[in-house]
């Protein structure tokens, strides 16, 4: 009954402030998705021995072919509003909230954020879609054109902005770079590459998950398809939100 009780509260409190804010802004459409075929991709890059002298923050980036099957994934990061719905229907958690800023990052089109890794693959299985892989966000996100990208705003006073304003990668997915990072499915670990590996998983276990693409704080040398970070999965974040795939016949 106490949890009931809780649990009743955040969804009247998350119903607040999505309803107050305002709907100006980029239309969403719902789960639009982009068909990615099926075959060998390099993943990772020089970037790191050329550009940084092989840093730590970057030394994980070892290129390295892979082979995918098709797949699906999502044109748009979740958005709050989609979210949400997922909550009213007791499939999702409530989203934490920002102490300080709340409503900087409750606007109905913004990414969904402060979410756990767990609660991004609830949403996703709600959809029946899934998490992406790291390799297939990362392929996603490999494009002649990168797109549009928001980022290197002040953690203090920054926030996403609404999904979709920015323009596409020519594969037709917008905020790949920047916005939020997202959650994917692998736990974080050394990149396999002996050999060409066939719909990579990441580690069997760890840690932490990986979080991918750069955010609205993050400085101009993160934003790179092949940039990794890791995050605990039990935590939630004002920089990290998600979006779902979907394997194909």
């Amino acid at each position: 009954m106490k949890m009931n009780r809780m649990l009743s509260k955040g969804i009247l409190a998350l119903a607040a402030l999505l309803f107050s804010a305002p709907l100006v802004g980029a239309e969403v459409p719902a789960s639009d998705m982009i068909d990615i075929p099926g075959g060998e991709y390099s993943i990772g890059d020089t970037y790191c021995w050329d550009r940084q002298s092989g840093s730590d923050w970057c030394a994980d980036e070892t290129p390295h072919k892979v082979k995918l099957d098709a797949y699906s994934i999502d044109k748009y990061e979740a958005t709050n509003e989609q979210y949400y719905e997922c909550v009213v229907e007791s499939k999702c958690r409530p989203n934490d909230l920002h102490e300080s800023r709340p409503k900087d990052f409750s606007y109905m089109k913004q990414p969904a954020v402060f979410v756990r890794w767990k609660d991004a693959a609830d949403f996703c299985h709600w959809r029946s879609a899934r998490l992406p892989t790291e390799t297939e966000w990362e392929v996603a996100a490999q494009a002649d054109d990168l797109g549009g990208a928001h980022f290197g705003l002040n953690y203090n006073s920054g926030s996403p902005q609404f999904v979709g304003s920015l323009k596409a990668n020519s594969l037709g997915l917008h905020d790949m770079l920047g916005n939020v990072y997202e959650w994917v499915a692998d736990w974080y670990g050394p990149y396999q590459t002996q050999s060409v590996a066939d719909n990579p998983k990441g580690s069997a276990e760890g840690k932490e998950k990986v979080a991918r693409g750069g955010s609205w704080n993050s400085a101009r040398h993160f934003i790179r398809a092949s940039d990794r970070v890791s995050r605990f999965p039990d935590f939630s974040y004002s920089d990290v939100g998600f979006r779902c795939a979907h394997s194909r016949p």
